[in-house]
């Protein structure tokens, strides 16, 4: 069994020894909700409550950890008992086994948006980038395979920048393929935004630019913005405006796509809020 970690994720992986990964495999089955895996792989991602759960089954494999390595292994068992709130990751690896290699492409898009191209489809890395970018609102699209992410404050670029240092993921090497200049424009222009928004207070300076696209204020009730929302997605939707015009079938999808996101956005503050 070896172990890894990242700042958000324990990385367990064990060679050939099939029945402790199906054994680990099968708890993760019964105890935890929110989970997703193939046969030689399996990932548990955080829930609040399950926090007993968590405890136990890091515990579990750190004491297994410690009889197939005899020497030296308390500081690593300490280091996978202290990991309860990362994701776990836990792999089989077998002598046939060859490592898939993914190259994700980043682009930022109007110096705002992230969008990651996974190039194919890969229900386990859509789950992970979901849950990596948590509090986030996260768009996948499955004709493309492309990840887009809205940031919400300078964390997102933090984020993105801890991301794109990785080497490994959920078993594949991979190669973010990126240019460099263009990630730093985007935090620079996060930066400015925040900045400009100041006068309004964290998140909700963020969010201005949304409200100004659905045509609202900042204090307004998300009854009032839900309404505005419903009005100009149904006058902008394209089912609802059929143009033979194709340039302006464009405009008013892009329009409606602006409308959908600034509401996604506005409703994950107002849950947040709730939730608080």
């Amino acid at each position: 069994m070896q172990v890894s970690f990242s700042h958000d994720m324990i990385s367990i992986s064990i060679s050939e020894d099939t029945k402790t990964y199906y054994y680990l495999q099968n708890l993760t089955e019964k105890n935890f909700t929110k989970k997703i895996g193939r046969k030689n792989k399996t990932i548990v991602f955080k829930q609040e409550d399950e926090s007993v759960q968590r405890r136990y089954f890091l515990n579990l494999v750190s004491k297994i950890y410690a009889k197939k390595h005899p020497r030296n292994f308390k500081k690593m068992c300490k280091e996978i008992r202290n990991s309860i709130d990362k994701t776990i990751k836990i792999s089989l690896l077998q002598s046939n086994q060859i490592l898939q290699q993914l190259n994700i492409r980043v682009i930022i898009e109007d110096n705002y948006a992230i969008i990651l191209d996974i190039g194919s489809k890969n229900s386990l890395m859509v789950a992970y980038l979901k849950n990596y970018f948590k509090d986030h609102l996260i768009k996948y699209k499955l004709r493309d395979h492309t990840v887009s992410i809205y940031p919400n404050s300078l964390k997102t670029a933090q984020l993105l920048e801890q991301l794109l240092s990785q080497s490994e993921l959920l078993g594949c090497f991979v190669t973010f393929i990126y240019d460099a200049q263009q990630i730093i424009i985007f935090k620079e222009v996060l930066t400015q935004k925040i900045r400009r928004s100041k006068p309004f207070g964290g998140i909700l300076g963020l969010l201005q630019e949304y409200y100004e696209v659905l045509g609202c204020r900042i204090d307004e009730s998300f009854t009032t913005i839900r309404k505005q929302y419903l009005k100009l997605a149904k006058q902008y939707h394209p089912d609802t405006n059929n143009f033979q015009d194709g340039v302006m079938a464009n405009q008013y999808r892009e329009k409606f796509e602006l409308i959908q996101n600034a509401y996604e956005m506005i409703k994950i503050h107002f849950e947040h809020q709730k939730s608080a």
